[in-house]
């Protein structure tokens, strides 16, 4: 005989199915989206940035189905920090939506979907800055998707910059701006041939539908891959010289502009980098840390405090938009010894750019660093590990060495000292390079413990290059050390 359950039991019931429902459409969505939070460091900030009031951080995944990269500019004002955030949501959210859909045909495929989201920051007057970000995904086919959008923020007064804080909106300014938008994009011999003009009106109808950023040079006006040509002409962009436009702009922002912004103390006086390491005993116990991603203002320090206590050598693969922000964190970093490679500028899959592409994001990169700590890295390690052909002639071509791993941590993935910790130890052996990322605050609390217990087993660490050189490996790579 069944029993029948009381209102109470029946409560109980559902209340246990919606938390069990609830937390499986959590673990499916954390395992899919990955971490969607706000925009802002792991703990407290080394005030290193050379842009007053704005860092940024570089926040990576890798699934299965897809690998992604955002770079993401944070302030200490969450009034200026929510619409960017906001935004960069959207973009993961749709990209997400993208990967599911295609889910099928990925996995058939063998091809991994990307979604890269990248910024430029300009300061065009004192704490007044321009994040220009572009936002590129590809699920499939020959082509991605690229969509453009900026923000201009004033962090004197702590808020996002309107149109209308730049431009004075009566119906004059607004016909001779669109004037001058559909001169710029009618003079650009890239893009006329491929423009729409009835799109074009329809995209300059409405100013409060403007995609615009504002530089010391040029008002830039963006939109979007097929908003008013075709495809082929990709996201267009229309500058509009500042001296052509000025007479538009709002007196007292016209006024901000003509303080000119004294130019960025060259980092680092190029010098000849001749400091000679100490031969390795053939007969010794290596191994190579390296760490990825960074420099970050708060790990990346910790991690230099604990090398040093253990009088340990290490590789750093840097991001050129991160050295961009710290040049003088990646000054320190090359100044107590370490060695710095080369992680390209934007931490996208090479293997999905043409060569070009390619050689863009290593070159602006290298020389980033360069302009940092006075001497070029002569190490690349590609994001994801991901490389191909032309990834290796170019790397060749530039004159650098694909440093890859044969021990990885996880770290990105566990977010956990103990779990970092075990996962080496288990793998490591002599000659071994071992994945660290230098952008995680776990993986600065599991260093202490990794580093005394590498060295109970008679390891001593030592940079990529040294370990190279013992190996007797030499050449473009890639090179993975001891497997």
């Amino acid at each position: 005989m069944i029993k029948r359950i009381k209102l109470p039991g029946w409560i109980v019931i559902i209340l246990l199915l919606v938390g069990v429902t609830f937390g499986m459409n959590q673990l499916l969505s954390q395992a899919f989206e990955g971490d969607s939070e706000t925009n802002g460091p792991e703990g407290e900030v080394e005030d290193s940035s050379v842009y007053p009031g704005l860092n940024i951080e570089t926040r990576t995944e890798e699934a299965d189905l897809y690998t992604s990269s955002v770079s993401l500019p944070y302030t200490d004002h969450e009034q200026v920090n929510k619409p960017i955030n906001e935004w960069v949501e959207a973009q993961k959210k749709e990209f997400t939506g993208e990967v599911q859909k295609s889910k099928r045909a990925l996995e058939e495929n063998g091809f991994r979907a990307h979604l890269n989201i990248q910024v430029e920051t300009e300061e065009i007057a004192d704490k007044l800055y321009t994040l220009e970000f572009e936002s590129y995904q590809i699920t499939g086919g020959a082509n991605g998707m690229t969509k453009t959008k900026s923000f201009v923020i004033d962090l004197n007064k702590e808020r996002h910059v309107q149109l209308e804080d730049v431009f004075r909106l009566n119906e004059e300014t607004i016909g001779n701006i669109q004037h001058l938008v559909r001169e710029a994009l009618s003079n650009n011999d890239e893009v006329s041939p491929y423009l729409f003009e009835d799109m074009v009106q329809d995209a300059l109808k409405n100013p409060d539908k403007w995609k615009w950023s504002i530089s010391r040079d040029h008002v830039i006006f963006y939109f979007d891959e097929y908003e008013i040509a075709a495809g082929a002409a990709g996201s267009v962009k229309a500058e509009i010289p500042m001296k052509e436009i000025k007479p538009y702009l709002q007196d007292d922002f016209a006024d901000r502009l003509d303080v000119t912004i004294p130019e960025k103390e060259k980092r680092k006086e190029e010098t000849e980098h001749s400091e000679e390491k100490a031969e390795l005993d053939p007969d010794g116990k290596y191994v190579a840390l390296t760490f990825d991603d960074g420099p970050h203002p708060e790990v990346t320090p910790r991690i230099l405090d604990t090398l040093n206590k253990h009088g340990a050598e290490a590789t750093f693969f840097m991001l050129g938009s991160q050295v961009e922000y710290y040049p003088s964190l990646a000054n320190r970093v090359d100044e107590e010894g370490h060695e710095i490679g080369n992680h390209t500028m934007n931490h996208q899959d090479l293997t999905v750019l043409g060569r070009e592409q390619i050689r863009e994001e290593m070159q602006e990169s290298s020389s980033i660093i360069e302009d940092a700590i006075g001497h070029a890295p002569t190490l690349l390690r590609p994001p994801y590990g991901a490389s191909n052909g032309d990834v290796e002639q170019i790397t060749s071509e530039l004159g650098q060495s694909l440093a890859m791993w044969s021990v990885d941590s996880l770290d990105w993935k566990s977010r956990d000292a103990q779990a970092v910790n075990e996962k080496v130890m288990s793998n490591v052996t002599e000659g071994s390079i071992v994945l660290l990322h230098d952008i995680h605050s776990s993986t600065a609390d599991a260093l202490p413990q990794l580093l005394d217990s590498l060295e109970e087993q008679g390891y001593q660490m030592v940079t990529v290059s040294q370990l190279l050189e013992l190996q007797g490996e030499q050449g473009v790579g890639p090179h993975y050390g001891n497997l």
